[in-house]
């Protein structure tokens, strides 16, 4: 059966096209996927894992990180900071049915129109070393008890109106990192908000699974933390009014200066009334339906 068959208009994209066009962008804002502190300005072979970029990435001297605050050392009677970093190493979507990624076996197969999405990443932490805190904590031990016998949390932290004291950032000569992989499946549902009449696409997520994380009361807790913060804080970002995309091309003719006299718009096709869904992801791509609309003005 055609596509166009239940609507008018039809357009899709591969998975493939997606996935090279993230890696494009890793390529080119690589500051997008790397976090850290201003020490890897000068120490890029400490990174986890190599920042691969494209050769104008260097060429316009462009940041290859974003830049944090230092890991604080909670309790040291003065303000001391570690040297750390997080990288998205790689990220892949996975149209239904599925052979792009190889699910873990707690999300089982991709079902029917889900997508699926693979990350990677790794965080790094500069562990001090027992001779670099044996030779600090002398010093440490000093300011400790320099105020006497006062209420630590007085001796740690600033008086009111006081300036932030600089920290003193610990030498970094490596990082312990590690790494880990997250998959989850999700789809498009279309629902109100707010008003009950009004028609939004979501993205929801159906599951979420953090791989080989130990002991598993801890892989628990990071699957539940990022699947609450995937279902309260980021998705619910995502969503889209229908009114959002509805193309009016009456306007847009107006605006080159020319006018005629009917209202045309291309708007998504009802889904299940017109197709079955919209979008759809089947076929390892991601559909499309839409109808053209004309009324008279």
């Amino acid at each position: 059966m055609p596509f166009t068959d239940l609507s008018d208009l039809y357009g899709s994209i591969h998975e493939e096209g997606i996935n090279r066009l993230v890696r494009h962008v890793m390529r080119q804002r690589p500051s997008l996927f790397n976090y850290a502190t201003a020490f890897f300005s000068r120490r890029h072979d400490l990174f986890c894992v190599p920042i691969e970029v494209a050769p104008e990435v260097k060429s316009a001297n462009n940041p290859l990180f974003t830049e944090q605050d230092p890991l604080p050392v909670f309790g040291a009677p003065a303000p001391i900071g570690l040297n750390w970093c997080f990288q998205i190493t790689d990220v892949r979507i996975d149209f239904h049915p599925g052979n792009t990624i190889g699910l873990p076996p707690e999300l089982g197969a991709l079902p029917e129109q889900r997508l699926a999405l693979r990350m990677k990443g790794c965080f790094g932490l500069d562990c001090p070393s027992e001779d670099l805190i044996r030779d600090l904590l002398p010093v440490v031990e000093v300011l400790a008890t320099a105020s006497g016998r006062q209420d630590p949390s007085h001796a740690v932290a600033p008086s009111r109106g006081a300036p932030p004291r600089t920290p003193v950032i610990l030498p970094t000569r490596k990082l312990t990192c590690f790494c880990l992989e997250l998959f989850a499946v999700a789809h498009f549902e279309w629902g109100a908000i707010g008003a009950p009449d009004s028609q939004w696409l979501k993205l929801r997520l159906d599951g979420l699974e953090v791989v080989d994380l130990e002991p598993a009361e801890m892989e628990d807790l990071v699957e539940c933390y990022a699947r609450t913060v995937l279902r309260l804080g980021l998705l619910p970002r995502l969503s889209q009014p229908i009114e959002s995309m509805v193309l009016n091309l009456t306007d847009l003719l107006r605006k080159q200066g020319l006018t005629i006299g009917q209202q045309v718009t291309l708007q998504p096709a009802p889904a299940p009334a017109a197709v079955p869904h919209n979008p759809a992801v089947e076929s390892d791509q991601l559909m499309a339906f839409i109808n053209l609309v004309v009324e008279e003005l």
